[in-house]
C-alpha cells in the first residue's frame, strides 16, 4: 500500500519541481505532447503503472527517449494520479495509496494479463511476480538483454537484477531500489548480534534488555508503526507463514497469537513506538531504515553507527532489496524488442542521471558516483544523529575512497524478500485493529488466516 516510502519515513522532502521538469539540454526534454495525443503512425510502447513518481522522473524520460527516438510514442497510464502539487511544495514520503485503489490496478493487470492483453511494460512492484512468472505471461528479458548490442549489463548493479529475478529467468528489472538496514549508536561490545542469523525475537529481547538496562529512557525502536513493524516481521520469515505451493497459510496458532501481544505489549510501555521523538534524540537501540540516495547511504557507513542486515530466517544471506518501481514486458506484446529498449533506456546514465530520480538508489553504476558530486537546490543531506534539513548545507567533496567504499558496499549480493504484497496488505490492514484495541489477538489471527486461505485458493 505504500507507494513513496522512502529514507527515514517521517521526514518530507523539499522539491525543486520547476528545476526537475524545466526543458534542457541536460534532461533532453522539448515540446508538450501528451501521452493521449495522436501517435500519427509511430511504433506505440504502452506502459502501465500504479502511480508516477512524485519527481516527474518517470515523465522526463518518456519526452527524452520520444526525442532521441522521433519514431516511437511512449503511452503511460497511470491508474492512481499523484496530487496535484504547486512549485516548492513538500512531498510527504509517507503518502498511501487508497488500498481500493492499489486492488484496482492489481485486479485490471492481472484480468489484462491472464487474457493476453493489456500494455507492453507494466509496473510490478504491487505484484505477485513469482505467480505470472510461472504463467508464462511475462516475456524473457535475458534474450532481449543478449540480442541488444548496445546493453551492457556491467554498467549496472547486476546484483540487484538477479535478486529480483530470484533464478534462471528473467522477467523483471528493477529500475532503482532501496538497501534495507538496522543500525544501532551503541557500541558494539554492548550488543550480540549475529548478522546472517538473528531473527525478530533476538531483536525485540536483546533491546527491551539493553532498554531496561541502560540510563537515557531508550526504547527498542521508534518510528515504526505496529501493523508496519508486524508486516516486517511475517516478510522475514515468510516461507513459515505461507507455503504458496500448497496454499497453506499458517497464521491462527499460538506462536502468531503470542507475537501479536508481545508487540502490542512493548508498544503499551513505550519500548516501541510509531513517533520520532527518540529517533530524532538517537534513543532508539534499534533502528529499522533504508539507503534510499547514493549520500544517505555513504553518510550511513561514514557515521559511527553499527549496521546490519535486518532480521531474517537464516535461509538468506546478503543485503535486502526492495524496489518500488519493477518492470516486465508482457510476454503477447507485438513490440517487446521496443519495449526493452525503452527500459533499457531507463537504466542509462542519461536517464539516471537526471535529477528527477531524487530518491532511490540507481541501478546504473555512473549514475550512482554522479549523484555523489555536489549538487543544487532540492537535495536533502542526512546526518548521522538521524536529524536532517532540506535546507541543509551542500555536501563536500566525495573522494574517490568513499566512492569506491560505496559500491563495493552497494554492489554485494542480496535479494528480494520472496512475498506476495496482496498477502502483506491482509497482515497490516487487519492487525490494524488488534494495534488499536478494536479486535482481540485470537480473532485477528482467525481472520488474517481466514483471508490469506480464501487469497490463496482463489
Amino acid at each position: 500500500m505504500r507507494r513513496w516510502t522512502w529514507g527515514i519515513g517521517l521526514l518530507v522532502l523539499a522539491v525543486a519541481v520547476t528545476a526537475c521538469s524545466s526543458s534542457n539540454d541536460t534532461n533532453e526534454i522539448d515540446g508538450n505532447k501528451t501521452s493521449n495525443e495522436s501517435t500519427g503512425g509511430k511504433t506505440v510502447v504502452t506502459m502501465a503503472v500504479m502511480q508516477k513518481d512524485p519527481g516527474g522522473w518517470l515523465e522526463q524520460a518518456e519526452k527524452a527517449y520520444e526525442k532521441k527516438n522521433p519514431n516511437v510514442d511512449i503511452v503511460i497510464k497511470e491508474y492512481v494520479a499523484l496530487p496535484e502539487r504547486s512549485p516548492g511544495m513538500t512531498v510527504n514520503l509517507e503518502e498511501k495509496v487508497n488500498p481500493a485503489d492499489l486492488e484496482k490496478y492489481r485486479n485490471a493487470i492481472n484480468t489484462d494479463l491472464m487474457s493476453g492483453k493489456g500494455a507492453d511494460i507494466i509496473s510490478v512492484s504491487e505484484l505477485n511476480v513469482e505467480k505470472y512468472a510461472d504463467k508464462g505471461v511475462l516475456a524473457d528479458l535475458r534474450a532481449l538483454m543478449e540480442k541488444d548490442p548496445e546493453f551492457d549489463p556491467t554498467k549496472l548493479f547486476i546484483s540487484v537484477m538477479d535478486a529480483a529475478n530470484g533464478g534462471d529467468k528473467k522477467v523483471v528489472v528493477p529500475i532503482w531500489y532501496d538497501i534495507h538496514i538496522v543500525s544501532s549508536a551503541l557500541e558494539l561490545r554492548q550488543l550480540k548480534v549475529e548478522d546472517a542469523s538473528w531473527k525478530w525475537s533476538n531483536l525485540l529481547h536483546q533491546g527491551a534488555e539493553l532498554a531496561k538496562d541502560l540510563p537515557g529512557d531508550l526504547e527498542i525502536m521508534g518510528g515504526v508503526a505496529p501493523a508496519a513493524l508486524l508486516r516486517k516481521i511475517v516478510m522475514s520469515d515468510y516461507g513459515h507463514y505461507i507455503n504458496q505451493e500448497e496454499k497453506k497459510a499458517s497464521f491462527n496458532t499460538e506462536e502468531f497469537i503470542g507475537l501479536l501481544n508481545q508487540l502490542k505489549e512493548l508498544y503499551g510501555t513505550g519500548m516501541l513506538s510509531d513517533n520520532y521523538n527518540k529517533f530524532l534524540e538517537n534513543r532508539d537501540i534499534f533502528r529499522d531504515h533504508s539507503l534510499s540516495t547514493p549520500l544517505f547511504a555513504l553518510e550511513t557507513l561514514q557515521s559511527k553507527r553499527q549496521i546490519w542486515n535486518p532480521p531474517g530466517n537464516g535461509k538468506h544471506s546478503g543485503l535486502r532489496f526492495s524496489s518500488n518501481m519493477m518492470l516486465a514486458i508482457n510476454a503477447k506484446s507485438g513490440v517487446t524488442e521496443e519495449a526493452w529498449k525503452f527500459i533499457s533506456y531507463l537504466l542509462s546514465e542519461k536517464a539516471q542521471s537526471n535529477p528527477g530520480m531524487w530518491v532511490g538508489l540507481p541501478m546504473n553504476k555512473a549514475a550512482v558516483a554522479s549523484k555523489l558530486k555536489k549538487n543544487g537546490s532540492g537535495m536533502m543531506v542526512f546526518g548521522t544523529t538521524g536529524k536532517s534539513s532540506a535546507n541543509a548545507k551542500e555536501p563536500a567533496e566525495v573522494t574517490a575512497q568513499e566512492k569506491e567504499r560505496l559500491m563495493a558496499f552497494i554492489g554485494q549480493p542480496g535479494y528480494f524478500h520472496g512475498s506476495d504484497p496482496r498477502l502483506m496488505d491482509i497482515v497490516e490492514t487487519e492487525t490494524a485493529a488488534f494495534f488499536a484495541g478494536e479486535k482481540t489477538a485470537d480473532t485477528v489471527a482467525k481472520l488474517i488466516q481466514n483471508r490469506a486461505k480464501t487469497y490463496l485458493n482463489e
